[in-house]
């Protein structure tokens, strides 16, 4: 061995990372010359002057490959390079279109998918800004000089190290604002003759030149940020401090996902109330990502004709979202008291049981049913996901006791008194006549034998006088599987400040619901609103009394999320807020737990009373 590489060795060898200040690996997006992925080396070294690992991923369009690797990222940087070819646009390319590369772009467009899908933080330049326009439902110039008839030249031909013109940062409370900190016009150089022309879809414009070419956009709520100007050449070469900040703020980003990462690795994360198997009979899969043909009713649309649905929750979706525990629910809507009205809604509450244990078993590889605390602890060790079964609506019980050991056979962990309307065990919270003044003589009943099966007793949907009333006699504490806080929201399916501390005071919890008309008087909620309805809770009754609710597939309109892959988010708003990973474990599922433990099962006091085939 020679003696450099032995000196190499000794450096390698003996080199001690700082494991508490590791490195954000930054992915960046190759470009391709000559069958070759490249990229210019000042990318590289801006990143590891900002605190990143770079790592360049190299051109392929093999979906579950760009999926392993997008799975090791904590952030990612779009790069420059060639035109975008015209048919993202719906357009005919014009003359002047050049260095289309078709492979580049479904690799870019595919890559940039995956990492939206896991919130992954996103820088783009150049061609990566365009990119990120047209894939969220922008428009381009495909031309510059021909289309719009620019006073600039864009394409410059000094060193990228150069400046060579100004752009003007246009809003003062955006994140580039924030990153320039207060800095109007930016020294920039640039490269292109394509640019943004219409700005997608909720994202915002940021900065323009002179001339009022779009050079900058990001989005309010997703950690995305793109520019027209090349920033890697100014920052590497020309020493910028300036451009420096934009690798350094991804690069903290950046951190804040790997963090994210790390805690979800170690806690249980659980979301109470999905309502997903409305969805069932419209051919979901619980082990694949559902994009379904359903009827515009069962989404709360108008219109005849099916539309196209995003399903909120399956397994992907959980995996992209960090999230290892789901509770689906059999939900029954409120319908006549008659005998036989009651006996059909326990018929096809039954049904629906069975669906989504049907629905674990053909996905058995990735996922359990679970019934305890434990079983959750024990599936995320195994790598699989648990669904907990609940049952909304009461009603389902019907009119006979005994129901409620056949469901506690079947596995489920929770019982939701009431939905939108009176039934016989209750009041309820919305559409109510006050029938029973709270609980009635049967539901009072159902309150003791549900606390003698440990089925849960869910408070959500419930009137307050049933709340209480249920409160009074409960031997166990209760959830409420997804409501929020009245006093930030006053509407009547919220939790009012003292029936929350009552809740507490009996050792329960407040499951927060996402859905935006519970979170803001009207509506357009965001993840800020929600995390402010968890400060509330915490502020009010302590840390140990809170936790998450999504009702995915159950509401339209969720916090700005599109489903549960976007829990990082939450988690993201958590920290920078400085709640503690002990804190977040509560949270996210910590609380729940300690109340499924309090309601044990009959079944694991006698494990032959449970059929899990049933």
């Amino acid at each position: 061995m020679s003696k450099a590489i032995d000196n190499l060795n000794k450096r390698v060898d003996t080199f001690a990372a700082d494991v508490a200040n590791e490195r954000p690996l930054i992915g960046i997006s190759a470009n391709r010359k000559d069958g070759m992925s490249c990229i210019n080396e000042p990318y590289f070294r801006s990143v590891l002057l900002a605190g990143g690992a770079p790592v360049l991923i190299s051109v392929f369009t093999d979906i579950e490959a760009l999926t392993a690797v997008v799975e090791t990222l904590d952030g990612l940087i779009f790069s420059g390079g060639g035109d975008i070819d015209a048919s993202y646009l719906d357009e005919d390319p014009l003359p002047e279109l050049d260095c289309v590369d078709p492979l580049r772009d479904e690799y870019d467009l595919t890559l940039l998918r995956l990492a939206f899908n896991r919130r992954i933080p996103i820088l783009g330049v150049c061609r990566g800004h365009q990119l990120i326009n047209v894939a969220f439902g922008g428009s381009l110039y495909q031309d510059i000089k021909t289309q719009y008839g620019a006073v600039l030249n864009h394409s410059q031909d000094e060193p990228r190290e150069c400046p060579t013109h100004t752009v003007e940062i246009t809003m003062p409370d955006s994140r580039l604002s924030k990153i320039f900190a207060g800095i109007k016009h930016l020294n920039v150089n640039s490269l292109h003759h394509q640019a943004v022309h219409s700005v997608a879809p909720g994202f915002i414009e940021t900065a323009v030149a002179s001339d009022g070419i779009n050079e900058a956009i990001e989005h309010p709520e997703y950690q995305i940020i793109s520019i027209q100007w090349h920033p890697e050449q100014m920052a590497d070469k020309g020493g910028d401090e300036a451009q420096l900040k934009l690798f350094r703020y991804l690069v903290g980003e950046a951190a804040t996902f790997k963090r994210i990462k790390a805690i979800h690795s170690r806690i249980i994360s659980l979301d109470s109330h999905v309502d997903t198997p409305l969805f069932f009979s419209s051919g979901y899969d619980l082990g694949k990502r559902n994009v379904l043909n359903v009827e515009p009713a069962v989404v709360g649309q108008k219109g005849a004709e099916k539309i196209d649905y995003a399903v909120k929750v399956d397994v992907p979706k959980m995996r992209e979202g960090l999230c290892d525990a789901i509770c689906m629910v059999a939900y029954r809507p409120q319908g006549e008291l008659t005998d036989e009205a009651s006996q059909k809604a326990v018929n096809e509450a039954i049904e629906i049981v069975k669906s989504i244990k049907l629905q674990i078993k053909r996905n058995e590889a990735v996922a359990a049913q679970a019934v305890t605390a434990e079983d959750v602890r024990r599936n995320k060790a195994d790598g699989k996901k648990s669904v907990l079964i609940g049952i909304e609506n009461g009603y389902a019980i019907g009119k006979d006791i005994n129901n409620l050991a056949l469901f506690e056979r079947m596995g489920v962990v929770y019982i939701t008194l009431s939905h939108n309307g009176d039934n016989d065990i209750c009041d309820a919270a919305v559409q109510s006549n006050c029938t029973h003044n709270g609980l009635s003589a049967f539901g009072r009943e159902i309150v003791l034998e549900m606390n003698r099966l440990g089925i849960m007793i869910d408070l959500s949907h419930t009137s307050e006088k049933t709340s209480f009333d249920v409160l009074e006699i409960s031997a166990k504490p209760v959830i409420a599987s997804h409501s929020s806080c009245k006093a930030l929201c006053d509407h009547p399916r919220n939790i009012s400040d003292h029936l929350m501390k009552a809740i507490a005071a009996k050792g329960g919890v407040i499951q927060v619901c996402l859905y935006d008309r519970f979170l803001r008087p009207e509506g357009r909620a965001t993840v800020q609103d929600l995390v402010d309805h968890i400060d509330y809770v915490v502020n009010t009754v302590g840390i140990d009394y809170v936790g998450i609710g999504s009702d995915f597939d159950g509401c339209d309109d969720s916090a700005g999320l599109r489903g549960i892959n976007e829990f990082p988010c939450i988690t993201a708003e958590l920290l920078r807020r400085g709640y503690s990973e002990p804190a977040i474990a509560k949270i996210w599922g910590g609380n729940f737990l300690r109340v499924m433990e309090h309601n044990t099962p009959l079944a694991i006091k006698n494990p032959s009373h449970y059929n899990p085939e049933k």
